[in-house]
């Protein structure tokens, strides 16, 4: 399946299986941050150009929020062992070297910025004590912004009238703000967990 959405390209297949594309966009985001690894610059991307900036971006958050709510379930309930089998322990590791004491702002930078995959910040808070309801509003604001972010940049340059080369551009130019902010961001969440002073 992700060979075939990566080879082919999401926009495509969406466009293919135009009768169920909706039901199929929804159901992608839901399994993103379970067992679906794609990018969700990619999913809501793709489904705003198909489906437009409203669709895309009301379904893309209904469906990566019921995710990552049934993620965060799984690892409350299954415990360290089931978590093993379906994550890496360097990835739980980073995770929790992230967030230190500054959990809720922490949780909120990592779901907006893709320092992490979204099912290692599931299961992390899920096994780490995070209270639903503070995981839920969490997931929330962060998923509302990203959502409605990524999916409307895409009618912004459709709008701005920009060829094929130039939207290129732009890709690549946000591509790479993003990288930069992920690494200043990586770097900053590991400095401020080894600083001491952040520990009182």
């Amino acid at each position: 399946m992700i060979r075939y959405i990566n080879g082919y390209g999401l926009e495509n297949v969406l466009r293919d299986y135009s009768s169920i594309a909706q039901l199929l966009y929804f159901l992608i985001c839901f399994s993103q941050p379970i067992l679906l690894p794609l990018p969700e610059a990619l999913t809501i991307s793709a489904g705003s150009a198909v489906f437009g900036p409203y669709i895309a971006s009301i379904l893309g958050f209904t469906g990566t929020l019921l995710g990552i709510i049934v993620m965060y379930f799984i690892a409350k309930t299954g415990g360290q062992k089931l978590v093993s089998k379906l994550v890496k322990d360097k990835h739980l590791a980073k995770y929790q070297e992230y967030v230190g004491k500054n959990e809720t702002i922490i949780l909120v930078i990592l779901f907006i910025i893709p320092v992490l995959p979204d099912e290692i910040i599931c299961v992390g808070a899920g096994i780490g004590g995070v209270s639903f309801r503070r995981f839920l509003l969490i997931a929330t604001i962060s998923k509302v912004i990203t959502a409605f972010l990524l999916a409307f940049s895409v009618h912004f340059a459709t709008i701005a009238s920009l060829s094929r080369f130039q939207l290129m551009l732009v890709g690549v130019a946000i591509i790479a703000i993003v990288y930069a902010i992920t690494l200043v961001t990586k770097k900053y969440l590991i400095k401020g967990r080894k600083n001491p002073s952040n520990e009182k």
